[in-house]
């Protein structure tokens, strides 16, 4: 899904890897359960990266932090869950904790408010592009692109997107990547007509997954979206249109008014 729309905070604190990780930096439960450690890796460049503990959403926080003048022109929101997590046409995203990726990247750009709506639907379709490198990348996984924001892994949701843009006196001032993806095992109530969610650790081996860095996953996730948001905002749609059909399901249709036809 993507939209315009503003909105009105809690409060974070900037922290580094060391103080997120677990002793073993991974993602998986042992085979007596309990509660996995968070694992970060913090990023290069100039991009700033907050964490919470719980949030209503990624998005919402991005909002209020851009308001308040806290976020640079590249950042980065991830928390561990979301109590009101969105999807498209308004749906809820369920959030459990410690079971998802839920992060939002913040790229503060001046647009012209009448090139918003064809931007944020490129976005959203070069986010998708991001999201299918770094899964297949970190683990292994073959997802493909459901207009206009589903991640699909054998044939049920593993993720999707949300892009808002943040407007101010009529002016658009950044746009706003959100992110879900589930990683592990968790209830996550759908609606009748929904797809069947999935997770990363129902799609690899055992071992694998044992041996996984949510904190890889996250900084490839960010990374890569960053990179093909930048090329949204250089123009090149022709790049993101040829990725996007490379990815995409079968019968999915490049959306009409986007370009490079």
């Amino acid at each position: 899904m993507y939209s315009a729309s503003v909105n009105g905070g809690p409060v974070s604190m900037m922290i580094q890897h060391s103080d997120l990780c677990g002793p073993d930096g991974k993602w998986a439960v042992g085979p007596s359960g309990g509660k996995p450690p968070v694992a970060w890796r913090r990023f290069e460049g100039t991009m700033r990266t907050i964490h919470l503990e719980s949030v209503d959403s990624t998005n919402e926080e991005a909002k209020r932090r851009l308001r308040a003048g806290e976020l640079s022109t590249h950042s980065c929101i991830v928390a561990r869950e979301q109590t009101a997590g969105r999807g498209s046409r308004g749906r809820k995203w369920s959030s459990p904790k410690d079971a998802g990726i839920y992060l939002s990247l913040v790229h503060r750009v001046g647009l012209d408010r009448a090139d918003v709506q064809t931007v944020l639907g490129l976005t959203t379709l070069a986010a998708g592009v991001a999201c299918v490198e770094a899964l297949h990348r970190v683990v292994g996984i073959d997802v493909r692109l459901k207009p206009v924001n589903d991640l699909i892994a054998q044939g049920r949701k593993l993720g999707g997107i949300l892009t808002e843009a943040m407007i101010e006196n009529g002016r658009p001032e950044a746009l706003i990547v959100g992110v879900g993806v589930n990683v592990r095992i968790a209830p996550r109530p759908t609606l009748p007509d929904a797809l069947e969610p999935v997770c990363v650790q129902e799609l690899v081996d055992p071992v694998r997954f044992g041996h996984g860095d949510v904190g890889e996953l996250i900084g490839e996730l960010a990374d890569r979206i960053r990179g093909w948001v930048d090329l949204v905002l250089d123009g090149d749609v022709a790049a993101v249109r040829e990725a996007w059909e490379r990815y995409r399901i079968d019968g999915a249709a490049w959306p009409l008014g986007l370009g490079a036809t």
